[in-house]
């Protein structure tokens, strides 16, 4: 459900918000940890779907390890926004982003790091 105040807009982002993105042939699951004015900072799940889910749930969402041979996912990474929405985000559901969720971010900005494109 989410935070009070946002609409059914699936254009709409916001902190603390799960959407379903385009990843080649599948989708995956990111998560919006901040947003500022050309830079989305998302959480990438290391779950693959076939087809674009309607539903998840955040519980069942890891970030693996860089060694599983299935793949991993990223804890932090930094996006113009213009990069994100080729993506093709949609809302799924909303969740408060953790202090310990925000342990990448906070040293992307201590290190004044950079963006991806």
């Amino acid at each position: 459900m989410p935070r009070p105040g946002c609409t059914n807009d699936h254009t709409q982002l916001f902190e603390g918000g799960y959407y379903s993105i385009a990843d080649g042939p599948a989708f995956s699951i990111a998560k919006i940890l901040r947003l500022e004015p050309h830079t989305v900072h998302v959480r990438i799940y290391k779950e693959n779907f076939p087809q674009r889910p309607r539903s998840i749930d955040p519980t069942a969402l890891t970030l693996g390890r860089i060694d599983d041979q299935d793949g991993f996912g990223m804890g932090h990474l930094p996006l113009r926004l213009e990069s994100f929405m080729e993506r093709q985000p949609r809302f799924l559901t909303y969740a408060a982003v953790e202090a310990g969720e925000l342990e990448g971010y906070n040293m992307w900005k201590e290190a004044e790091g950079g963006v991806f494109s």
